[in-house]
């Protein structure tokens, strides 16, 4: 079969996985702990919403996430791990909301989840997405020709209504959000200035659907990453896909960055046009997101990374987790659910957790959480190293905290030593 066969088939089955992955949670505390949610604020069954909806998930018991799945005609994942538990998050007590003027009309459910040590509380909120009566209706979120200005621009938040092509697009300070509506295709990519100091949300209202797409041939250029910044911000990005940018689908390695329920997607299948994933600055996130590039996936040496409930296919070009090219960089990764996936029938050039270049005595840390990191093969295809030492890289330590003892021990079968390497180890402590 051929390979993007493959990738078809399995990307098909990854949505159940995952979402078993994130919702599964087995009773182990008393009674008295069980997480419950107590009210579902801002939202109410059977309404019919027309302009911002603030929904806030209250719970009493211990809680240890509150999980929102928005299904309909648009869609959307989000994960709360502090209070308040806010859909779409929250900056201190401003929340963004759900804004149902930009989605389409129709039915919708909401399912939210309070996840603890004693269980899991779900319920689930239906209500319609329509105009009131009297009102006009919305320019529709779908592709094709805008009746109005694409983007509009209303109190800081500017939403694209139909498909465009914008180029470089270098960001107004006084926009605080981008909106991509459903159906929505936008080639180019964002340029954030490196002396902006708002933070900046940029959010789609379909994952699958609202997307943002390179506008040219490869350019080694970092400025033509599909979101590109050395500001240092907190930067969010949400619910979209990236598909072929024309150099990284995102370099921002200043910025605190929040990525949930995104999907970056490289269906070129050739290896030399740099699709990096994700180069975020310390402190930042990935979440319930599925990276399918054709180079590194995730770089760990612009900062402390926690990954939860995200699935990285891996293909020949590039690591799923980059400690660095070369003598420079610090972090630590946090795995809370991360399944990383061998996707190449004849070899590859990067182990999952790799190091390439550089002679100075460094350490990377690869913590696990419980067994929160998984690996599995595509039908056909070889699994990669787990751990690589490229271009003559030396002295180097990758540290691994907890796991599955069976999964990452470092063995002469997982782990790769290149050409000219020496002194590189991988050191494993606390496995199970």
């Amino acid at each position: 079969m051929p390979r993007r066969s493959w990738r078809q088939l399995a990307l098909a089955g990854l949505v159940v996985a995952a979402g078993g992955g994130a919702w599964a949670v087995a009773p182990t505390a008393s009674a008295d702990d069980a997480p419950r949610i107590t009210q579902l604020a801002g939202v109410t069954e059977g309404a019919t919403l027309s302009g911002t909806a603030r929904i806030e998930a209250r719970t009493s018991g211990t809680v240890d996430r509150v999980e929102f799945s928005l299904s309909g005609a648009s869609t959307a994942t989000w994960t709360e791990r502090q209070t308040p538990y806010y859909f779409l998050g929250n900056n201190g007590t401003t929340a963004p909301g759900w804004n149902a003027a930009s989605a389409p009309d129709g039915a919708y459910a909401l399912a939210v989840r309070a996840i603890g040590p004693g269980g899991t509380s779900q319920q689930t909120v239906r209500f319609t997405v329509g105009q009131q009566a009297g009102e006009p209706a919305p320019t529709p979120t779908t592709g094709g020709n805008a009746s109005t200005a694409n983007p509009s621009v209303s109190n800081g938040v500017a939403t694209f209504t139909a498909n465009k092509t914008i180029g470089k697009l270098s960001v107004p300070d006084s926009w605080t959000e981008i909106v991509i509506g459903a159906g929505v295709t936008l080639k180019g990519n964002f340029f954030i200035p490196a002396n902006r100091r708002k933070a900046l949300t940029i959010t789609g209202r379909n994952k699958q659907t609202s997307q943002l797409t390179g506008d040219g041939p490869h350019a080694k250029d970092y400025a033509r990453a599909g979101v590109t910044t050395e500001a240092k911000i907190k930067l969010t990005l949400r619910n979209y896909t990236s598909v072929n940018p024309r150099f990284y689908h995102m370099w921002a390695k200043n910025a605190q960055v929040v990525m949930s329920g995104m999907r970056y997607i490289d269906n070129r299948d050739v290896g030399s046009n740099n699709s990096d994933g994700f180069s975020g600055g310390d402190d930042s996130l990935i979440e319930n997101t599925l990276i399918d590039t054709w180079d590194d996936s995730a770089k760990l040496y612009t900062g402390d990374l926690t990954i939860r409930d995200t699935t990285i296919v891996h293909n020949r070009n590039g690591a799923p987790i980059q400690m660095a090219w070369g003598d420079y960089g610090q972090g630590t990764a946090s795995l809370d659910g991360l399944t990383v996936i061998s996707n190449s029938p004849n070899g590859y050039n990067q182990g999952v957790f790799s190091w390439a270049g550089g002679t100075k005595a460094d350490t990377r840390t690869i913590r696990i959480v419980g067994a929160g990191f998984v690996r599995k093969v595509n039908p056909g295809m070889v699994e990669a190293p787990l751990y690589a030492f490229k271009d003559g890289v030396k002295n180097k330590t990758i540290r691994v905290e907890g796991g599955d003892c069976s999964v990452v021990r470092s063995t002469s079968a997982n782990t790769f030593q290149g050409a000219n390497t020496s002194g590189n180890k991988v050191v494993v402590t606390g496995c199970r």
